[in-house]
């Protein structure tokens, strides 16, 4: 029987099969010391909880291989001992106690130790091998720290086309999963190339969020440790499986499976992996039958990968910024160069400055539109005082908003709304073009948040 992994990349919620372990239980013998004062613990923990939300949970969009030592840099073995600015310590024995701690932390109570030696699962590039490695001091924590090259954050332009490729992985003690990609542009993005890639991906593996089904919660999956961990939502599941490399349901359990053309759903019993299996290709099937969005544009499926971005208003108003692979695709489905707009962070700094942004934003009410909201367009009032109120077709809801630079010079955007708009939350929003009139907001992985003033 196959394992299952699950993995949630920028736009989809990814199912796929793999084999290997969990890492669970620590590698080898670490016994560990009396904690010492750390500077990279504290930063090592500002960059991990930029992965979660205020609740905990996995943030979809910044994790695109919904795995720990990939999408993050590395992973910590536990059990793991930490220390706080006030002296006492805490043990953390998986990486649920850790996020825990993370957002239990406040600027008067915060992690500032770790007791050495301590290891940790790091990614080597040059034989796709998760391997353990042993930090013996605050030295060679800084050299991990910084081989993790956090402050080099690069926007990840990726377009929105569904051609899955697969890489393999091994894990630390030899077995294989597989991690699944909805195409080559997310996989390169993660230091993968054509030479890692899985012969035949789509034939045994899938990724899709193409809505035909759903997992009706809770449901329970079982480690190959044989913990069994219960799972009420979605984003528990991201969250629970984070730094899992196995594990298989437990069945029976069911699914929502929708009719695309008559919009009925039907309640579907998995009582195997291969009901599970029938169910994906069914799925996938579907997708492809109707859905292949770019079948006509065959001719530019050769061309070398160079994202433009084009920006157009709908019949409803919205303002919509899409990402095409490269300017064949965008010409092909009537676009042209007056339609393209500037991808990258090479704006002119006078207007694309943190002071004036800022301003810009509190000056009038602005029309939003998100590829991550469940209504994607509606409307924003930022307040010169970091709060904020959003009003959708349906509700009204409240927030705060924070606008910062990077050391790199990056202007970023940070926001903390409620329901329905939180899909949000959680994000650096990265501004990748702006004026006094529109600002475009873009994830590492090609989501967007675009923002144009309504002063009236």
């Amino acid at each position: 029987m196959k394992n299952l992994k699950v993995a949630f990349l920028s736009m989809f919620v990814a199912l796929f099969i793999v084999t290997s372990c969990t890492n669970d239980e620590p590698i080898g013998d670490n016994t560990q010391n009396q904690t010492e004062e750390s500077t990279s613990i504290t930063t090592a923990l500002d960059e991990l909880q930029a992965k979660f939300n205020a609740d905990g949970n996995v943030v979809a969009e910044t994790n695109p291989a919904g795995n720990i030592v990939l999408d993050f840099c590395f992973d910590f073995v536990y059990p793991l001992t930490l220390s706080y600015n006030n002296g006492s310590t805490v043990t953390v024995n998986d990486l649920d106690g850790l996020v825990d701690v993370m957002i239990g932390s406040t600027d008067e109570l915060y992690i500032n130790g770790i007791a050495f030696p301590f290891d940790v699962e790091t990614f080597n590039d040059d034989t796709d091998t998760i391997e353990v490695e042993t930090i013996d001091d605050e030295g060679e924590f800084i050299e991990l720290i910084l081989s993790c090259e956090f402050d080099d954050f690069e926007v990840c332009e990726c377009f929105e086309v569904y051609d899955p490729v697969c890489v393999e992985v091994t894990d630390p003690n030899g077995g294989t999963f597989i991690v699944t990609y909805p195409n080559e542009c997310y996989a390169e993005c993660d230091g993968f190339g054509e030479d890692d890639f899985v012969e035949d991906c789509e034939d045994d593996y899938y990724a899709g969020g193409f809505e035909c089904f759903e997992l009706n919660y809770p449901i329970s999956v079982v480690t190959e440790s044989g913990e069994v961990i219960t799972i009420n939502s979605e984003e528990e599941l991201g969250t629970a499986l984070y730094d899992v490399y196995v594990f298989d349901f437990v069945y029976p359990f069911t699914v929502t499976v929708y009719d695309e053309e008559d919009g009925e759903a039907e309640v579907v019993t998995i009582n195997s992996a291969g009901d599970f299996e029938d169910v994906i290709e069914d799925c996938y099937d579907d997708y492809y039958d109707d859905d292949d969005y770019y079948d006509d544009c065959e001719e530019c499926e050769d061309l070398p990968i160079d994202p433009v971005c084009v920006q157009y208003v709908t019949a409803t108003g919205e303002v919509v910024v899409e990402v095409f692979p490269n300017a064949c695709f965008a010409e092909c489905l009537g676009f042209d160069s007056d339609d393209f707009v500037d991808c990258e962070n090479d704006n002119n700094p006078q207007e694309c400055d943190e002071a004036s942004i800022t301003a810009s934003l509190a000056e009038c009410e602005w029309y939003a539109f998100s590829t991550l909201t469940p209504e994607s367009d509606f409307e924003i009032d930022f307040e010169a005082d970091g709060t904020l109120t959003a009003e959708t077709d349906t509700d009204l809801v409240s927030g705060t908003w924070q606008i910062s630079t990077n050391p790199n010079g990056v202007i970023t955007m940070t926001l903390t709304i409620a329901a329905p708009l939180d899909g949000l939350n959680g994000i650096t929003w990265t501004v990748t073009e702006c004026s006094d009139e529109f600002i475009l907001l873009q994830t590492n992985n090609g989501q967007l948040l675009s923002l144009e003033k309504d002063c009236e």
